[in-house]
């Protein structure tokens, strides 16, 4: 069953219908009790909870003893017993660990962080809006929940989740629905600077740069007349990127250099070798590098990890084009690709023909020194039309199909992380969850994972998100509903092919 807060007070049983509560005296005590799940809540907090403003009767407890048996009558038990249990002056209501809109909600948020840590921004945005559609009104809408510094948390929670859909919404290109979650965001929340930062750069990308500076002015008035100060560091900037342009039509914005890179995993770990393998190719001229390995062993964040490091010797743009070899969407063509590269350069309308559009590219990266991240390629025929030819731009390449190459490539056959570094990874995930290095447990957790980032990040997500959970419980958990994932060659001695 599910408990649903973010809205009208709900409970959807696991036959799909749905109880709402009103405004009466029982929605009340069930809030109350939903906002400290799995906690003994005393009886006269959920009495105050209950009467509110209220004068409290002397039979207050009675009646709170008879909405409790309400309840009951309303939940079905738990695994362990009654949902609502009971002792001397207190009650705690049971909820699992996916059993409350709001508990989903923040671990979706999670999880869409680490992908997006991961360079994996499609993923990233397929969990936020997961996210998003949680949400029907305002918290406990209705009930009347006497709890404002809870409804505060889960409207900033909303708040930092649409904010981060708007980011990755811009960083995959998305400019239109990002520009649609950032109205939302500033009407909601006026004063949230960052947000209307992100509002007029993703204007300026629209080649829209007079409502650009209309939404700094209407922002600079906001901050001026409700707090009394001007605009931080991150919005002055955005305005300055929007005024560098002035000279430039105002229905255009091709000729604003692209930063496309996604942010670079703060818990990347180890990969030293690769990085110098990657580091040693890309010093030459027209280089491409082909990462490969299967999915979920880091590609991505290895890749992303070297275009950061790489990138101030790219002045002319670094692109991310994710070419979708998985997935439901199929592989983006090279025709649709090369389109969205020369317009990224500022040429506004590519070729038709894709024979013309890579010779344009080619010729465009001839006199530029751009950085060009290919993530998820199918194959060679995909990705030969988008290399650079001469000068100086390269091309990092990642793909999950290890069975083909590319022509004067270097090549990385990524392999799962070395146990010291997997405990690493695990433990950075996990945060302040996790045991001591050396502990059985977590050597059961990283064995389970098969030294794959990926695994590894999800169940250091699983336990910090978690917190009546321990790692043996998490270790056994994994043990009893998850095969271990193990790369379909064994390459655990780590001697990954590099050529």
């Amino acid at each position: 069953m599910l408990f649903q807060v973010l809205g009208p007070l709900e409970i959807r049983g696991r036959d799909g219908v749905t109880h709402r509560f009103g405004a009466g005296k029982p929605a009340r005590v069930l809030a109350a009790l939903l906002l400290e799940p799995n906690a003994w809540v005393p009886g006269n907090q959920l009495i105050e909870a209950t009467w509110q403003e209220q004068a409290v009767p002397r039979s207050a407890e009675a009646n709170l003893k008879t909405y409790v048996w309400q309840l009951r009558r309303l939940l079905p038990e738990h695994d362990d017993g009654p949902r609502i249990e009971g002792r001397a002056g207190a009650y705690r209501l049971s909820v699992g660990d996916d059993e409350l809109d709001s508990r989903c909600a923040a671990e979706l948020g999670v999880a869409a962080r680490g992908a997006i840590e991961d360079g994996d921004p499609a993923s990233a945005l397929a969990l936020l809006l997961r996210a998003r559609r949680l949400w029907r009104g305002a918290p406990f809408e209705g009930v009347g929940v006497r709890a404002p510094d809870a409804v505060d948390r889960l409207e900033e929670l909303r708040r930092q989740l649409w904010e981060s859909l708007a980011e990755t919404q811009l960083t995959l290109g998305h400019t239109g629905d990002a520009v649609a979650t950032l109205h939302e965001l500033t009407v909601d929340d006026p004063m949230r600077e960052s947000a209307w930062a992100m509002l007029v750069r993703a204007l300026h990308t629209m080649g829209r740069p007079a409502q650009a500076l209309a939404t700094y002015r209407r922002a600079q008035r906001v901050l001026a007349d409700e707090l009394g100060v001007r605009p931080g560091p991150e919005l002055a900037a955005a305005q300055r990127l929007v005024r560098s342009g002035d000279d430039c039509p105002e229905d255009s914005a091709e000729g604003a250099t692209r930063r496309e890179l996604p942010r670079a995993a703060p818990w990347f770990t180890g990969r030293a070798d690769e990085l110098d393998v990657l580091r040693t190719a890309c010093a030459s001229p027209s280089a491409t590098v082909l990462v490969a390995g299967i999915g979920g062993v880091g590609k991505t964040a290895l890749v992303v990890q070297a275009a950061h490091e790489l990138s101030d010797r790219f002045p002319d743009g670094q692109f991310f084009l994710d070419l979708h070899a998985t997935g439901r969407r199929g592989p983006v063509g090279p025709a649709a690709a090369l389109a969205r590269l020369l317009r990224g350069i500022g040429v506004p309308q590519p070729p038709s023909d894709v024979d013309e559009c890579a010779a344009l590219w080619r010729s465009e990266l001839a006199h530029r020194s751009v950085l060009l991240v290919l993530d998820n390629a199918a194959d060679a025929e995909q990705v030969e039309p988008l290399l650079p030819a001469v000068g100086a731009s390269i091309a990092l390449v990642t793909t999950r199909n290890r069975d083909w190459h590319l022509d004067g490539a270097a090549r990385i056959d990524l392999g799962p992380l070395p146990f010291p570094d997997a405990v690493a990874m695990f433990r950075a995930a996990a945060g302040d969850r996790c045991e001591r290095v050396d502990s059985p447990d977590v050597a059961a957790v990283v064995r389970h994972c098969g030294g794959v980032p990926h695994a590894l990040r999800d169940a250091g997500i699983r336990l910090r998100t978690r917190p009546r959970w321990t790692v043996r419980r998490l270790a056994a958990e994994l043990a009893a509903t998850e095969r271990p994932q193990e790369p379909r060659r064994r390459e655990h001695d780590h001697q990954d092919r590099v050529a």
